[in-house]
């Protein structure tokens, strides 16, 4: 029967077995050095003592025949592919405008419930309103992509930020964390990410007391609100060498010394302190998270026992080639004994001449004095392979694999992505492909936008885009070619859902076009164009309510433009008729005209 004490000392003795393999005392192996000073630097400052040595943990990976290849699947297939910004609001797409309407209601809500809404205001806006708004957040929208997309593409120093997610990654598997430094300008924005070993960062315990942090909050699709809330952080500390820099919290406010860590109230009493120290610059922490540490563990960690086990395999098939002690023949001498010095001769040739490529294929002799006279004391000499006595391949082989298996279970992934495509056709090739993205990386893309999103965009004040990781197209791109040019032919798909199909095939965005050919069926278009019929040729604006006023405008004036000139073509005719020039004629000439007589 277990009780939890044995218990207790058994997973102790566990863990002390562990860190005693991957830690090490020879110093002869530098996959095995412990960390010396900086564990020491460490300790003194108070950190927090991790799980598992995480530069132990970079040199296992560095030494594992299994690990790296993991490794590598995630960084590529979660951050290698890039990313791009979906808007908040599509102003282009059916329905923008009740989205704009439905903003500006929830802004004026929340403006109502903390009491600063202007007295009068409707809490719903009117169409004039909402016209007048979307046509101005349309190009707050547009000069604030150009803004993001400058700021992605020069944040950080040495790369690009793909280059940055991907180190990321390569932390946060190997060792179970990894830190970006912020960097802001002097207006206290956003301008540089800076990337971080995580074998040199330790964690701080969280502080005793409560600091009030300011962070923006959602409250409609565009907007955002600032709110207050105490929370306790925490500092970091990194050492390299003999330099020690602390760092704060994302979001922290608080005035921290980069040398000693200590609190001032502003950077002057920061400064009359010590005039070479300057403030902290925050730290944001990726982990994966463990239930007993603030510190992440690698998902791998579960089979430690079998990463070691593989890699001493390894050592064992090479040392082989450099140690093997059984030769492939042997010269026997038979019909007598072996002499006094033909022992240490043996001993000498297999412990000297037998080592190493060199002396793969030597022969063995050994010598035999005869018994006696005559033909009963004649000597007999044979040659005998010892072939069957020799390792012909390498050892441990089904362990290795095995192994090997259980150490990409634990990152879920299946054989084709860690490299070995033996015995694999199209349809398991995509099956598995189609699993990796559905179970493994498009959680885990979704897990970093969100942060990014939650932390780092809501900082810099970003309303109207989203940051979105792009994703690898497991889909054979000429079958979805062909379907996508099929469906839009038979008028299952408009134009526009095609391009936007298309974007997702070829990973690039398409520009927007603004007819309204391209919202309707290509079939009914094309009917259109033939029949002639006015309500199928495109026809701009048509969504858009300030352009159909704009219209029927111009229709009214064109109207009265034609009942005014045709007011003047009826007056004129008429005048024509009714002016008629009047002749007086005497009353006995005007009678000639009808008695017929002659005058």
């Amino acid at each position: 029967m277990t009780v939890p004490a044995e218990v207790h000392q058994a997973e102790e003795r566990l863990q002390s077995i562990l860190k005693a393999v991957v830690v090490g005392a020879r110093v002869d192996e530098p996959a095995s050095r412990p960390g010396g000073e900086d564990a020491l630097a460490f300790s003194e400052a108070g950190a927090l003592q991790p799980p598992y040595e995480p530069e132990a943990l970079c040199l296992l990976v560095e030494h594992s025949n299994s690990l790296r290849q993991n490794v590598d699947a995630y960084a590529t297939n979660i951050d290698g592919f890039g990313y791009r910004f979906e808007p908040a609001i599509d102003f282009d797409a059916d329905g923008a405008r009740e989205k704009v309407a439905d903003a500006m209601a929830l802004e004026r809500l929340a403006a109502r419930d903390a009491g600063t809404l202007p007295s009068g205001t409707p809490p719903l806006p009117t169409d004039a309103e909402v016209t007048a708004h979307a046509e101005a957040v349309r190009q707050q929208a547009r000069v604030e992509k150009a803004r993001l997309e400058s700021f992605f593409d020069f944040c950080c120093f040495d790369g690009s930020f793909v280059e940055l997610r991907r180190r990321t990654r390569h932390d946060l598997e190997v060792t179970g964390n990894a830190y970006w430094e912020v960097l802001r300008d002097g207006k206290g924005d956003i301008a540089r990410f800076v990337y971080v070993p995580s074998y040199t960062v330790r964690l701080l315990p969280l502080d005793k007391e409560a600091v009030e942090v300011r962070e923006r909050v959602r409250i409609s699709a565009v907007s955002f609100d600032t709110v207050s809330t105490r929370r306790r952080l925490r500092r970091y500390i990194q050492v390299q060498g003999s330099e020690r820099v602390y760092f704060k919290s994302f979001g922290d406010s608080r005035v921290i010394s980069r040398l000693t860590g200590r609190t001032f109230a502003d950077v002057t009493a920061l400064k009359a302190a010590d005039a070479s120290d300057g403030p902290a610059t925050e730290l944001i922490h990726f982990a994966i998270h463990s239930p007993r540490s603030p510190y992440g563990i690698p998902r791998w960690v579960g089979t430690l026992l079998s990463v070691l086990g593989s890699r001493q395999m390894e050592e064992v098939n090479y040392l082989y080639f450099s140690n093997k002690s059984v030769p492939p023949l042997a010269l026997l001498v038979s019909g007598g004994r072996l002499s006094d010095a033909s022992v240490p001769r043996i001993e000498r040739f297999i412990e000297e001449n037998l080592k190493g490529k060199a002396n793969f294929h030597k022969i063995l002799i050994l010598e035999a004095d005869g018994a006696g006279t005559g033909d009963g004391g004649r000597a007999k000499i044979e040659l005998r392979p010892l072939t069957d006595a020799q390792q012909q391949d390498a050892l441990f082989q089904q362990y290795d694999q095995r192994n090997i298996d259980k150490v990409g279970s634990s990152f879920r992934l299946p054989p084709l992505l860690r490299g070995d495509g033996r015995d694999f056709n199209r349809s398991v090739a995509e099956a598995q492909l189609r699993f990796a993205e559905d179970q493994v990386f498009q959680p885990e893309r979704d897990e970093f936008d969100f942060l990014l999103n939650r932390k780092v965009l809501a900082d810099m004040g970003v309303r109207f885009w989203r940051f979105r990781s792009q994703t690898t197209a497991t889909r054979d791109p000429e079958r979805m070619t062909e379907m996508v040019e099929r469906l839009v032919r038979v008028g299952v798909l408009t134009p526009e859902e095609g391009r936007q199909l298309a974007g997702d095939i070829f990973h690039r965005e398409f520009r927007k076009i603004a007819d309204d050919w391209v919202r309707r069926p290509l079939t009914l278009t094309l009917a259109g164009i033939q029949t002639g019929v006015e309500d199928l040729k495109p026809q701009k604006d048509k969504d858009s309510l300030l352009g159909e006023a704009k219209r029927l405008l111009g229709l009214r004036e064109e109207l009265r433009a034609e009942e005014e000139r045709l007011a003047q073509g009826r007056l004129a005719l008429a005048r024509r008729y009714m002016d008629t020039e009047h002749v007086p004629v005497p009353r006995a000439e005007f009678d000639t005209w009808f008695s017929g007589q002659p005058t």
